[in-house]
């Protein structure tokens, strides 16, 4: 079954050792790799850089953001069901929230 880990940082990360977190990270992917389940990856770019467009009438348009979650990047994943998703979501060295979205195939 193919599952989307979607990566939410929700800004409890305070720095550390740069070098560090990257390479745990590159160890992350690359379990992935070896275990044959990694599809696709990407990061995004920091939420500086990125644009919501909103439709409601329940909010003023000019009304100030609200904190939340920025959306980091995301693993697509092709593994045998939702419990293994989610020990790979576990793995993740994120400080945040890893959700697992399973992948509607038609």
């Amino acid at each position: 079954m193919k599952v989307m880990l979607v990566m939410w940082s929700d800004g409890s990360y305070e720095g550390g050792d740069a070098e560090e977190d990257y390479a745990a990270w590159m160890r992350y992917e690359e379990s992935l790799r070896t275990d044959g389940v990694l599809s696709d990856t990407a990061q995004f770019a920091e939420v500086e850089h990125a644009r919501a467009v909103v439709t409601s009438i329940s909010r003023h348009p000019d009304a100030e953001p609200q904190p939340s979650p920025a959306l980091s990047g995301y693993y697509l994943l092709d593994v045998a069901d939702l419990d293994a998703a989610a020990d790979y979501a576990r793995r993740a060295p994120l400080y945040g929230t890893v959700e697992v979205r399973p992948i509607v195939e038609y």
